[in-house]
C-alpha cells in the first residue's frame, strides 16, 4: 500500500466528511425507502460514497480515462437524484443507466468475446449482440450491486475483495500483466478508507456511489480479461456473481409470483439473513447489521479463494458457480420458508 496514496485519500475523505456534515448535505433519508431503514439505525449516514471515488477516480487516474471519468459523473447524478429522490421512477431511470451504458461500452470497445460455448460464441461474434450482451451485464452488476448497499460494508467489502483477487492475480502469475494494476492498488486503498467508516454506519455509498463503483469494477475486470487471454471470464462471474446474481434472482422471483419487479423488495438474501439473526436473538440490536455484512462476505470467501487460485480454469470456476448458486438457493428457502413467511 503506497503510503502516499493513502494520506491524500485519507484527507480527501476528512474533507468531504466535514463539509457534507457541516453543511448537512446528502444525509440519508429513510422516510421512502424501507431498503435504506434496514442499514440507518438512526445514525443519519452521509451519502459521500459517489462524490469520493469519483474525485479519487480524476485525481489518481490518467485522461487516457478521459470518457470514463466523464460517464462516472453522469452515472453519479443519475444516483444522487435517486437517493434524494428526485428520480423515484426505476423503469426510467433504468433507462437512461443503459444508455450511459451503451455509451462506455460502445466507445471503449468493451467486449466479451469467449463463453467456452461454441452457440453463445458465435452470437457473440456479432458485433450488436455483442454490445447488447455486455451491456445488460453492465445493467445487471449496477442494479445489483445497489442491494447490497442496505447494510453497513457489505459492496464496499465485497468491492474490496474484488479487487484484492485482482492484485493477487497479478502477483502469482508471471504471465499475466494487468495494465492498470496500480490504479486498481489506488482505488483499494481509496474503497479501504471509505470501508472503515461505511462499516460504522457513518457513510453510505448510495445509489451514486454503487453504481459508480460497480461500473468501475465492470471495466477493470472486462478490461483485465481482454488485456490476458488466460484470464477466463468465468474469473470475472466468479468475483462479481453474487451481486448479479442478487438481482436476477429477484428479477425471476418476482416475475414467477406476478409482482412489479419495478417496486421495492424486501426478501433479498441479505434482508432475510438480517431478519433471521434478528428473530434468533443471536446478537444485540445495535451489532445485526455489520454482523449480517461479515457473515455474507465470510460465505464468499471461498469461491474468490477458488476464482483467484483457478483464474484461467474455465471448468473449475463453473464448478464453484453452480456451488455457490446452489448454496444461496439453499439458504434462501430455508430462511424464506421457515423464517421469513411464518413470521
Amino acid at each position: 500500500m503506497n503510503l502516499q496514496n493513502l494520506i491524500i485519500s485519507i484527507i480527501l475523505f476528512a474533507v468531504l466528511f466535514v463539509i457534507l456534515k457541516k453543511f448537512n448535505i446528502l444525509v440519508d433519508n429513510t422516510n421512502y425507502s424501507d431498503h435504506k431503514k434496514l442499514g440507518n439505525q438512526n445514525k443519519s449516514p452521509i451519502i459521500l460514497g459517489g462524490i469520493y471515488l469519483v474525485s479519487i477516480f480524476f485525481i489518481f487516474f490518467p485522461n487516457e480515462y478521459l470518457l470514463v471519468k466523464i460517464l462516472s459523473i453522469s452515472i453519479l447524478i443519475l444516483g444522487l437524484l435517486s437517493d434524494r429522490n428526485l428520480f423515484s421512477n426505476p423503469k426510467i431511470r433504468l433507462i437512461f443507466q443503459i444508455f450511459i451504458i451503451f455509451i462506455l461500452v460502445h466507445l471503449e470497445k468493451l467486449t466479451i468475446n469467449n463463453l467456452s460455448v461454441d452457440f453463445i460464441n458465435n452470437l457473440l461474434n456479432q458485433n450488436v449482440f455483442n454490445i447488447f450482451f455486455t451491456v445488460f451485464c453492465f445493467a445487471v452488476l449496477l442494479n445489483g450491486s445497489n442491494f447490497l448497499d442496505g447494510l453497513n460494508g457489505l459492496l464496499s467489502g465485497y468491492c474490496l475483495l474484488v479487487l484484492g483477487s485482482l492484485i493477487y492475480v497479478d502477483l502469482s502469475a508471471n504471465y499475466i500483466e494487468i495494465i492498470d494494476i496500480e490504479l486498481i492498488k489506488v482505488l483499494f486503498t481509496a474503497l479501504l478508507v471509505f470501508y472503515i467508516f461505511n462499516f460504522f454506519g457513518l457513510v453510505y455509498l448510495g445509489d451514486g456511489g454503487s453504481y459508480v463503483i460497480s461500473m468501475i469494477m465492470g471495466i477493470i475486470l472486462i478490461k483485465a480479461h481482454m488485456d490476458n487471454i488466460y484470464i477466463s471470464p468465468y474469473y470475472i462471474a466468479a468475483v462479481l456473481w453474487y451481486p448479479a446474481f442478487e438481482n436476477l434472482f429477484s428479477l425471476v422471483r418476482r416475475i414467477f409470483k406476478k409482482s412489479d419487479v419495478s417496486s421495492p423488495d424486501k426478501l433479498h438474501l441479505h434482508q432475510l439473513i438480517f431478519r433471521y439473526l434478528k428473530i434468533k436473538n443471536f446478537f444485540k440490536q445495535k451489532y445485526l447489521n455489520t454482523t449480517t455484512s461479515i457473515i455474507i462476505l465470510i460465505l464468499n470467501l471461498p469461491i474468490f479463494m477458488i476464482a483467484s487460485l483457478n483464474y484461467s480454469h474455465t471448468k473449475s470456476l463453473i464448478v464453484a458457480l453452480i456451488v455457490n448458486i446452489a448454496f444461496y438457493l439453499l439458504i434462501y428457502f430455508f430462511l424464506s420458508k421457515n423464517f421469513i413467511v411464518k413470521k
